[in-house]
């Protein structure tokens, strides 16, 4: 659901994106780089709502990158114009919406590739993903020459790319990475370029491992303003904030429970609120008597379980808090901040899926 910035009080809880930090953190990483940007904007834009950040990221991105092809259909139904490279090779039955929505597929198998190359008449361009270590798709480096080569019997496919995926670019000890890309480089030395578009780095190698950038870069979540490892050498702005609101006060007595279970105890006569938001709303049941928000620019814990639609928080004696008053859940208020990065801490996960688990029921407000 997308609004405009007036209705958000309207909503029990909501997601503001502010899209000019996605339009200054995409500048900033093709300054920083001086190289392509295939943005990428699969699983709706990492949670932020993919057609309003397409639009714009339009004029920055010289090519869109999505998980598959669903995603590539609906960005061409919203008149999409840019190149769209669908990242996963695509099941041979789904040839058709490819070639009839102008995608750019991943071929890695010779299935799919040979009904691509059947359906038309007309030349299409593809990227080959070259499985260096990451070994969960795309054609075995050893094995990649052997293939391009016979891909070049398919009168009507024409290798635009060539691309791998990077298994530990977010980790401090990056030996892997430099093995990946030095296998990389075998193949590349073996089918001369030709002017393909190669490109390997992902967020945290376009941030750390310049020897990753080839022709392109392709940063998803750095993209959205959150680091995927601990180099920080270029300025990001988070883009996304998580807001609630205060559906209840009420009070405990002294060894009284919350929630499902009564797995937190009251110590004392203790102030409680409700927050109107849950694991219905993508907020993680995992953040039960462990996560905190912030209330009136502090950060007050959670407890008890977090429940499908609403959550409770333990106040101090001294907080002035009314039903309606805002909750912020990821994002700033006042001088504090809490970060999805340790929001997802604080879970046990990653950024990556705290993000992307944010239900489409919490509206979505774009602010320009």
């Amino acid at each position: 659901m997308f609004l405009q910035e007036n209705d958000m009080n309207d909503y029990r809880t909501h997601v503001e994106i502010d899209l000019g930090a996605i339009r200054r953190n995409a500048e900033a990483i093709k300054t920083s780089t001086g190289k392509r940007l295939i943005a990428v904007v699969k699983a709706d834009a990492y949670g932020h709502g993919v057609i309003p950040i397409t639009k714009a990221l339009q004029g920055i991105a010289d090519i869109f990158a999505v998980a598959t092809v669903e995603e590539g259909v609906e960005l061409r139904q919203s008149r999409v114009q840019e190149p769209i490279l669908v990242l996963f090779s695509s099941l041979p039955e789904q040839a058709f919406q490819v070639v009839e929505h102008g995608l750019v597929p991943t071929i890695s198998n010779w299935e799919f590739a040979n009904r691509l190359n059947a359906l038309t008449s007309d030349t299409i361009k593809v990227h080959v993903n070259i499985n260096t270590g990451m070994n969960r798709s795309g054609v075995h480096w050893t094995e990649a020459a052997r293939f391009l080569n016979r891909l070049k019997t398919l009168d009507q496919l024409t290798v635009e790319g060539l691309f791998t995926h990077l298994a530990t670019a977010d980790e401090t000890d990056k030996s892997h990475v430099f093995v990946q890309l030095k296998r990389f480089a075998s193949v590349l030395e073996e089918i001369p370029n030709g002017g393909k578009l190669v490109h390997a780095a992902n967020s945290a190698a376009t941030l750390a491992i310049p020897e990753a950038y080839f022709d392109a870069v392709r940063p998803g979540l750095s993209l959205y303003g959150v680091y995927p490892a601990t180099e920080r050498p270029i300025v990001l702005e988070p883009a996304l904030t998580w807001k609630a609101r205060i559906g209840w006060v009420g009070s405990l007595s002294e060894g009284e429970g919350v929630s499902y279970g009564l797995t937190y105890k009251a110590p004392h006569q203790t102030r409680v609120a409700m927050v109107q938001v849950g694991y219905g709303d993508g907020y993680p049941r995992a953040l039960s008597n462990v996560g905190e928000v912030l209330i009136g620019g502090a950060r007050r814990p959670v407890i008890g379980k977090v429940c499908m639609d609403v959550s409770v928080v333990r106040l101090k004696p001294t907080d002035n808090v009314l039903i309606g008053d805002e909750v912020v859940l990821i994002g700033k208020q006042g001088d504090a901040e809490i970060t999805v990065v340790e929001l997802a801490h604080r879970a046990g996960t990653i950024s990556y899926e705290i993000l992307t688990q944010i239900r489409t029921r919490v509206p979505r407000v774009f602010k320009h």
